[in-house]
């Protein structure tokens, strides 16, 4: 097993899947399960050569150990798709310095992100799509300078986005089709000089756009669509 690179794990038991790593399993670069376990064994902190981990349809995963994270330092790729009793993140996962995607779609008990997430420094793609009980994001999203995709679909319960949405210099796309609780957008928006796709497809309480918007530069598509509260647009559009 010492050639091993990649693992799917389909069904097993959480015993079953405790079992299985050990240290042997050091050079394991890619690993995909889906399993009704509740946690994420102890035995997996002996991963630490893991590039990609995919926890798909885990959907009674709840807790993920602080320790088991933080020693998969080389991780670039944490999928968490439809974990749909994760409430929580660890606050470790800030440090996973070569990490490039994360996915936390369908996660609909997840109430929030760490203010650890700053600390994610080669973060490309951030996408927490039909998370249903994300009120706010964390200040320190701002941190994120190589960001390029922010993806909030359907985050219905989404109130606002903070202010320092504006210093994430490298994003080219944000997505909130279907934010239907955000009444407006922070004025730093308009510092997103790259950001060229801006989707706001129903949301149905944003009242207003910032005069700010005109400032996007880059911005070559707008999507306003079943914006039903929208009554004009800034003066400064042209």
């Amino acid at each position: 097993m010492k050639k091993l690179r990649m693992l799917i794990m389909e069904r097993g038991s959480e015993a079953f899947i405790e079992s299985c790593f050990g240290q042997h399993f050091r050079q394991l670069k890619w690993l995909h399960i889906n399993s009704h376990m509740k946690q994420l064994p102890k035995s997996m902190q002996h991963l630490i050569g893991l590039i990609i981990l995919q926890l798909q349809n885990c959907q009674n995963l709840v807790l993920i150990p602080e320790f088991v994270i933080s020693n998969m330092t080389l991780l670039m790729h944490l999928d968490f798709y439809n974990c749909s009793s994760l409430i929580a993140l660890p606050t470790t996962i800030g440090e996973l310095r070569h990490l490039t995607e994360l996915q936390l779609t369908s996660c609909k008990n997840l109430k929030e992100l760490p203010q650890s997430i700053g600390k994610l420094s080669s973060l490309s793609m951030l996408d927490f799509s039909y998370c249903r009980s994300i009120e706010s994001l964390p200040t320190t999203i701002g941190q994120l300078q190589h960001l390029t995709q922010l993806r909030l679909v359907a985050c219905v319960n989404l109130k606002e986005l903070p202010q320092s949405i504006g210093d994430l210099s490298s994003l080219s796309m944000l997505n909130l089709f279907g934010c239907k609780s955000i009444e407006s957008l922070p004025t730093t928006i308009g510092q997103l000089q790259h950001l060229t796709e801006l989707w706001l497809v129903q949301c149905e309480n944003l009242k207003e756009l910032p005069q700010s918007i005109n400032n996007l530069s880059s911005l070559s598509m707008l999507n306003l669509a079943y914006c039903n509260s929208i009554e004009s647009l800034p003066t400064t559009i042209s």
